[in-house]
């Protein structure tokens, strides 16, 4: 088997790992900080919104977006995840293949707190590199809108002497602009829910999971059959 890849881009959180309850968590964490609270907002129905794309506009009503994501970001840790299905096979193939794979998450924490839950779930080894939010300020690159991860994209890409071939695997819009700004082949990740939001934004490859990501690269001529 050959593959004409040279490098993975991975959003992490509800992407390589199924994590709502974190999410929640930073999300009421937030929403404590400006006076607000979750008792209104049993889990359930937070994911409902999440999944469809409906709580920007839930914190659009209450206070400053940008500011409440920014800070949402920051409060993000991992305590409930679970790597999504496929993602082992997934990434042994990548490795096999010596494609590089680059985690790039929207959390604007330090790259530590990714490769603390890669390392317990035996996948560290697996991933070759891992870039936040944190470091946009670090490097320093800035954002053209909120999450967006081109900055970080063409920075790997340097990092890595990727020229051409690359993917990205995210499961919501902004990771769908950032690929496609930075020249990438965008493949949405997510619940039916969740992918057909993507697809209303222009996403024309969806999956349900890591295994599902094989065919469609035989089907674009990255991955032999």
């Amino acid at each position: 088997m050959w593959s004409k890849l040279e490098m993975v881009i991975l959003d992490y959180d509800l992407s390589s790992v199924v994590n709502y309850a974190d999410f929640y968590e930073a999300f009421c964490g937030a929403l404590r900080e400006i006076g607000k609270d979750c008792s209104h907002m049993s889990f359930s129905d937070f994911q409902q919104l999440l999944d469809s794309d409906v709580l920007r506009e839930y914190v659009q009503r209450i206070t400053d977006e940008d500011s409440f994501w920014r800070r949402f970001r920051q409060l993000y840790i991992s305590r409930h995840s679970f790597p999504r299905r496929g993602l082992r096979e997934f990434l042994l193939l990548m490795k096999h293949l010596a494609v590089k794979v680059v985690v790039i998450s929207g959390r604007e924490t330090r790259s530590e707190y990714i490769w603390w839950d890669l390392r317990k779930y035996g996948l560290d080894e697996l991933v070759d590199d891992v870039a936040t939010m944190y470091d946009l300020n670090l490097l320093p690159l800035r954002e053209e809108f909120l999450f967006d991860k081109s900055p970080l994209i063409e920075y790997v890409k340097k990092k890595h002497g990727v020229l051409r071939n690359f993917i990205c695997i995210g499961d919501y819009v902004t990771d769908y602009y950032s690929c496609d700004k930075s020249g990438g082949i965008f493949i949405g990740i997510g619940s039916d829910v969740r992918t057909s939001v993507l697809k209303k934004a222009g996403v024309k490859l969806v999956v349900g999971d890591f295994y599902e990501v094989l065919p469609i690269l035989r089907e674009l001529g990255l991955l032999s059959k």
